[in-house]
């Protein structure tokens, strides 16, 4: 008796499955190829990435602001009272910050004019309550600071003149005198810059010093300032010893100072 194979029915279900399997792969092949052209399409026309990318890297690493070379050499140009308020004394006088008094403020300025010139200049130079020194720019001149005070003082009344003390100039033999002195009791250290003190030929480090006056660098050196020793270490060196070998070296730092400026050219005639 022999086997009898019976083929299974389709149905519509079955068929219209085998009929999308079928379909599908050609129909994913067909989208993307439609997505590729589309892609390349969109593109078309579009600038080159490479310079948009350098462009944004050259924004992002551009610096904030631009150096200034300036000559160190150059001659100062002394600044007039008007330029020195409005520079430097201007941000605490022209709205009274810090407990300062106020530009043309008579009532804020009459105690302090009536304390005279010469008091008021002191503390424009060196400092006072809130104040700092020269109003804060240590590049100011003894004469800038000087204007700049008048210019306030007589603003608020005053009549006042930018005039400074006059330092008394030491004579030939006062001058080998100091020398003497400071080969024996001060170049150790001056001559060498040991123990931070100013070399004698360093005319940066003198600068600051010679703004201060000679009355300011005669008590340092007298009673020890700077890191250095009383008298240079030498506690028999008199006084006026000591006083002849700041004007030695004041003398040798003005010299090195008026050499390092360019020479000026005479006017056209």
């Amino acid at each position: 008796m022999s086997d009898l194979h019976q083929m299974t029915k389709t149905t519509p279900k079955d068929f219209l499955t085998a009929t999308l399997g079928g379909l599908f792969a050609p129909g994913l092949t067909i989208f993307m190829i439609v997505m590729l052209f589309l892609g390349i399409q969109k593109n078309m026309g579009q600038p080159d990435t490479e310079p948009v990318a350098d462009q944004i890297v050259r924004e992002r690493i551009k610096p904030f602001g631009q150096s200034l070379a300036i000559d160190p050499n150059a001659p100062k140009v002394e600044l007039t009272g008007t330029q020195v308020y409005t520079e430097v004394c201007g941000g605490c006088h022209e709205s009274g910050a810090l407990d300062s008094p106020k530009f043309k403020e008579k009532a804020d300025w009459g105690k302090r004019i009536a304390q005279g010139y010469p008091t008021l200049l002191e503390h424009a130079l060196k400092g006072y309550n809130k104040m700092p020194a020269r109003g804060g720019d240590p590049e100011l001149s003894d004469l800038e600071v000087a204007r700049g005070v008048v210019y306030m003082t007589n603003a608020a009344g005053a009549n006042f003149e930018a005039i400074l003390k006059k330092e008394v100039e030491p004579t030939a033999a006062e001058l080998a005198r100091g020398k003497t002195v400071y080969v024996d009791n001060c170049a150790y250290c001056h001559d060498s810059g040991l123990t931070g003190a100013q070399k004698l030929g360093d005319a940066q480090a003198w600068k600051p010093l010679l703004k201060e006056g000679k009355d300011y660098l005669y008590n340092a050196a007298i009673n020890g300032s700077f890191g250095g020793p009383a008298k240079g270490g030498n506690t028999k060196l008199s006084d006026a010893d000591t006083r002849l070998a700041v004007d030695y070296m004041v003398a040798e730092a003005k010299a090195v100072i008026a050499a390092a400026q360019p020479v000026k050219q005479a006017a056209a005639q």
